[in-house]
């Protein structure tokens, strides 16, 4: 398949590096993912400006520091952003950071905070994930140096979350983002919980990390097409795109490494831009997340 052109100043929003020689994973992992580092990083970011996410496995941020920094002195083109793990393992670390640490962490490009519903999280128990975005607010700089919360939680948590990301102070004002398409599979699309996703999309300050369409969708990701319409279509200023290089296979747990999914993500660009219109493609790649992350000088 032919490459496809990305515009100028496009963002690949949700990627990983891991290089575990340098950075060692966690004891108690869920999956051991092969080597992935900054180098192939750089060959597989498919855009200039890129979002480096901690992963669950990742033992602290040290890493994602790390692989920032190489990421600018190995290519300067490349604008590399990150998004730290709000580790509950690591919490009374996390919530002892003081004001100076944050800033380090802002000028080393961290610009989002992750919660994790799946691999050591709870993303099914409404109070445990409340809690969650509400620590993260009151402890990471998301009003000061307006940093955004990234989440992976079940449709219906997001559903049932409605009200508190749209009502409650400690989050007004804040960027909240739904990654891996909120967890939406083909056969959500018309349901109740849908709808409740789709107003939070229509809020203008909730997103959704659209890509990695076989994790939704393994055996065709053109079922994705009337779900990925409709938020396009609902909310063209709330998508962005995350390839989720390096696909790892997060089926496959234990200790050992395990190569990750052959995915061609060409194709998923490919399908993309058929299903958007020009004007959705541009918001999504470059517009929306500019808005959200701003630029790595501020």
């Amino acid at each position: 398949m032919t490459p496809i052109q990305l515009p100028p100043l496009a963002w690949n929003c949700h990627t990983h590096c891991f290089d575990p020689e340098k950075y060692p994973f966690k004891a108690t992992r869920a999956y051991t993912p092969e080597p992935a580092r900054v180098n192939a990083l750089i060959q597989n970011s498919f855009t200039d400006q890129l979002m480096l996410v901690q992963a669950t496995i990742e033992d602290g941020y040290r890493g994602l520091i790390g692989n920032l920094n190489e990421c600018r002195d190995s290519d300067p083109s490349k604008r590399a952003l990150g998004t730290i793990f709000w580790d509950p393992e690591s919490v009374q670390e996390l919530q002892g950071l003081t004001a100076a640490d944050f800033d380090k962490l802002h000028d080393a490009g961290v610009r989002s905070v992750r919660i994790h519903g799946s691999y050591g999280g709870s993303g099914g128990d409404l109070d445990w994930v409340k809690k969650q975005f509400l620590d993260v607010a009151r402890h990471c700089p998301v009003h000061r140096h307006d940093w955004s919360i990234s989440a992976q939680l079940p449709l219906s948590t997001w559903s049932s979350l409605e009200a508190t990301l749209l009502e409650e102070p400690l989050l007004e004002g804040v960027s909240i983002i739904a990654d891996h398409n909120g967890c939406a599979n083909p056969s959500d699309v018309g349901t109740a919980e849908f709808q409740s996703f789709l107003r939070l999309l229509e809020s203008g300050r909730f997103f959704v990390k659209v890509g990695a369409l076989h994790r939704r969708s393994p055996t065709n990701i053109n079922l994705m097409r009337p779900l990925i319409e409709t938020f396009a279509d609902r909310a063209a200023e709330s998508i962005l795109w995350g390839s989720d290089w390096p696909h790892i296979d997060g089926s496959v747990r234990g200790l050992n490494p395990t190569p990750p999914l052959l995915v061609d993500t060409h194709l998923e660009l490919a399908a993309l831009k058929e299903w958007l219109t020009t004007e959705q493609w541009m918001e999504m790649l470059v517009h929306n997340p500019t808005r959200v992350f701003g630029t790595v000088e501020n």
